[in-house]
Order: structure tokens, then C-alpha cells, then sequence
């Protein structure tokens, strides 16, 4: 990537590090708790949106460093899964944050999210006894709340099928569908890793800016929900600073 850029990133980054640590400061720590299995793990035992919060932006962190090193690394496939991560992490923060921001009372869908989130994985010593059943809140209805809490003047059926459309384009990448795993097939014979200049990998270098840039905005957007208005200013000007509002890098 050109020096422009990763140091762009590197700021970016150390912004996003920042912004975990303050934002962890202001919630209940996650504790001790014994599991189903009999081991000691950490926990949120509140389970509040806040805490929720935090751990979607640890999470965007992780896959934003994640995805720089795969594209370094000419692994196109497994970074086309780290943007597809992305969306849905942007989507979620913004979904959680939408009733702490605006003061609006939250919809059944975030307490159903909750649940499904906070939820352990087994229930039961022997994970194949466990009876553990999730009840995912759809993405499509996730979509639907962000457009609408988060208005900007557009139709909210256009911008559903627009985050729909996006969101389905890169799930090709997460399931190995064909014609996204055909990508790394030369005319030839199929190359992985790809090199610096093939267009697949390109194309995905080349939307890797709008991914940092939305990132910032999501976690700037989660700090604003957990009450931490200095560090939504600092998140939201550097993103401006280093980025245009289409995420090109300045």
C-alpha cells in the first residue's frame, strides 16, 4: 500500500486503541464467572448495550488489522471475509447505538439481540448435550432500524437494498461461493497468494480506505452511546482528517 496510506492507517489504528480503552473504562469490567464446562472465563455479567458496545469495536479493531494483512499478503479471499466482517460489525455498532444516541426508548429487536449476543455457547459440561438455541435478530431488520434511526434524508427501502446489495456481494467470500473463489484462478491454474498489480486483490486494496474510514465513524458513533463525548470529537476529526466524506484517502 502506499506510505500515504499506511500511515493513514497506523493512525487510524492508534485512534481505534484509544478509543477501546476509554471506551472500557466506562462500564463494569468483565469478571470471573465459572462455564457450563467448569472453567473460569471473563464475563460481562451486566449484559448492558454499553458492554456490548465496547466488544463490537474490539472486534472492528481486530478485523481492520486483520484485513491489512491480508491484503499484504496477497490472500484476496480471506480479506474479501474481513470487509464482509466489517459491514456487519458497522451495521451492528449503529444498530446498538441508535436508542443511546437519539434517547429513543429501545424496539423488542435490541433486547432479542442482546440475549442472542451475551449468550453462552453450550449449557451443558458435555457441549453435545447442551440445548442451547439462539434466536437471531435478522439482518435484514438491522439494516432496516439503521436506515431509518439513522436518516439522512433518503428513502429507507433504498438504503436497505443498498446495504443488502453490498452485504450479499461479500458474503460470497465468507461461504466460498464459485464465482468469488474463481478470482484466484489465472486462466491457468488457481494462485494463492496473489501479487501486488492483480486486479482481484486491486479491487479489494483499492475499497480497503472506505472500510477504515467507516470504521472510525461506527466507533466514534459507539463512544457518542456510551457517553464518552471528547473521544466521539476526537474519532469523528481525525476520520475527517484523513479521510474524504466518500473514504478516499486525503
Amino acid at each position: 500500500m502506499p506510505r500515504a496510506f499506511d500511515d493513514a492507517f497506523e493512525r487510524a489504528i492508534e485512534g481505534l486503541r484509544i478509543g477501546v480503552d476509554r471506551m472500557a473504562a466506562t462500564v463494569p469490567p468483565p469478571r470471573p464467572k465459572r462455564s457450563s464446562s467448569g472453567y473460569m472465563v471473563y464475563r460481562y455479567l451486566e449484559e448492558r448495550t454499553q458492554q456490548a458496545l465496547v466488544l463490537k469495536t474490539v472486534r472492528t479493531l481486530s478485523a481492520l488489522i486483520s484485513c491489512r494483512l491480508l491484503i499484504n499478503a496477497g490472500l484476496v479471499l480471506d480479506a474479501g471475509a474481513s470487509l464482509r466482517i466489517l459491514d456487519e460489525l458497522g451495521s451492528d455498532i449503529m444498530f446498538l447505538a441508535g436508542p443511546l444516541v437519539f434517547g429513543t426508548e429501545p424496539e423488542p429487536r435490541h433486547s432479542q439481540y442482546l440475549v442472542d449476543f451475551f449468550q453462552e455457547e453450550f449449557d451443558h459440561a458435555d457441549p453435545l448435550k447442551s440445548s442451547q438455541r439462539r434466536s437471531r435478530v435478522p439482518r435484514r431488520d438491522i439494516r432496516a432500524y439503521v436506515a431509518r434511526a439513522f436518516n439522512a434524508g433518503q428513502p429507507v427501502s433504498h438504503v436497505v437494498n443498498v446495504t443488502e446489495t453490498i452485504d450479499s456481494a461479500f458474503s460470497g467470500y465468507i461461504h466460498g461461493a464459485a464465482v468469488h473463489t474463481l478470482d484466484v484462478f489465472d486462466g491457468l491454474t488457481f494462485r494463492i497468494p496473489l501479487n501486488t498489480g492483480d486486479d482481484p486483490l486491486e479491487a479489494i486494496r483499492d475499497q480497503f480506505s472506505q472500510y477504515v474510514h467507516r470504521a472510525l465513524m461506527a466507533v466514534a458513533t459507539a463512544a457518542k452511546a456510551v457517553g464518552d463525548d471528547a473521544l466521539f470529537g476526537e474519532l469523528y476529526d481525525l476520520q475527517r482528517e484523513l479521510f474524504t466524506e466518500e473514504g478516499d484517502l486525503r
